[in-house]
């Protein structure tokens, strides 16, 4: 009697370990799913201040430097170089079974790397923000 209620104690505990399992890849597929829609947003952001440079650029009254545009572009093309690098880890983790611990690792520090570049970029468009007000002012 005492063997059976150890047994569905170990069979309880497994099945809560597998749960926790699928709970933990599914809470990794949402971050991936959050950086998207993150990068997403930023990216019409920093589109829709493109647009409004060059409005402000094209309005005579308003003067400011053609170098604005940079600010805008420049954070465009970071948010492709983040979302290529994001492609590429989840390609190589689509075959994690494949990796060795070294590649396991290294696919981590570049994780680690990307998500504060994407910190940055947010950052990037604050100051974005602020310079476009600036230039309205």
């Amino acid at each position: 009697m005492a063997e059976d209620s150890i047994e569905e104690k170990i069979k309880e505990c497994n099945e809560i370990f597998s749960r926790m399992e699928k709970r933990e890849e599914k809470a990794n597929d949402e971050v991936v799913k959050y950086f998207d829609r993150i990068h997403d947003k930023l990216f019409s952001y920093h589109l829709f201040f493109l647009a409004g440079y060059i409005s402000l650029i094209a309005i005579p009254s308003i003067r400011i430097s053609v170098w604005w545009l940079i600010i805008p572009v420049f954070c465009v093309a970071r948010l492709i170089c983040i979302d290529w690098s994001m492609m590429n880890i989840n390609r190589k983790l689509a075959h994690i079974t494949n990796l060795n611990p070294n590649q396991i690792r290294e696919l981590s520090k570049k994780q680690n790397s990307i998500t504060l570049n994407s910190l940055e970029v947010i950052l990037e468009s604050i100051l974005t923000t602020g310079g476009f007000i600036w230039a309205l002012i």
